[in-house]
């Protein structure tokens, strides 16, 4: 029996490596602090385990949700955007509730990328933009994040072959795993970049909310022109210390 050549092709998935590696050391007693996949080691907080305890005493949320998500749910991802960054989108088009941010990034690339285009993926990055890429036929061009240029992509020194050939760009601000921040100048760049090669990008935001001293991170759609080639995914998972929970959505201008 043979397996399709998209599996075959798939390099083994970090995470599990690491989390063998560690498994390992920690069968031998070895003391050691992980850097495995980022789950928040606090509790979910409770107001939020009693309101789950309370909606799953419902009969009605034990049924199938609207396929493009609970309306309720839609009109709060909207509400939420508005308050916390000023930007206004219509629930019933242009916001998408997700299983977790990581159904969204996987699945992308499937609406963007066709046999042989092109992802401008950073690197290191999350895994997934680079696998999501693979599924779907494409191919990942590699931007390196160094501490020369404060983790931020090089986009002026991506060759302009592949530049002219890519579809999708992946960014995420704050970054995971070098937690470099971004600010309105880089997204700035962003756009113009993305205008000028027909480029969608994709923002990774789940970590917006994890700041510190009074910092408040932008949401890449905040940038002019941004909603013209962008779109962004967040997450309730690292927000709320709900990884397990598998909520997240994404926002895009219609």
């Amino acid at each position: 029996m043979r397996i399709a050549k998209r599996v075959e092709n798939l390099p083994p998935y970090l995470f599990v490596g690491i989390s063998r590696k560690i498994a390992e050391k920690k069968a031998r007693g070895e003391d050691l602090v992980s850097f495995a996949i980022g789950d928040p080691d606090m509790p979910t907080p409770k107001h939020i385990l009693d309101s789950l305890c309370q909606a799953a005493r419902d009969p009605a949320n034990h049924r199938y949700p609207e396929s493009d998500g609970l309306p309720q749910l839609r009109q709060a991802i909207s509400t939420w955007y508005q308050h916390r960054f000023g930007l206004t989108f219509n629930p019933n088009k242009e916001v998408v509730p997700l299983i977790g941010s990581k159904e969204g990034i996987g699945h992308v690339a499937l609406c963007f990328i066709d046999p042989g285009d092109i992802a401008l993926v950073t690197d290191p990055g999350y895994p997934v933009y680079s696998v999501g890429t693979m599924f779907a036929g494409g191919d990942c061009y590699f931007l390196p994040l160094t501490e020369d240029n404060d983790f931020l992509p090089h986009l002026d020194q991506v060759p302009a072959d592949i530049a002219n050939r890519a579809k999708l760009l992946w960014i995420n601000y704050p970054n995971n795993p070098t937690a470099a921040v971004a600010d309105e100048a880089f997204f700035k760049k962003v756009v113009a970049f993305a205008k000028r090669h027909d480029i969608a990008v994709c923002h990774d935001a789940p970590y917006t909310e994890v700041a510190f001293d009074g910092y408040r991170p932008l949401s890449f759609l905040q940038t002019p022109g941004a909603q013209d080639v962008g779109m962004e995914f967040h997450s309730l998972s690292k927000s709320y210390n709900m990884t397990g929970w598998r909520i997240g959505m994404a926002v895009v201008n219609a």
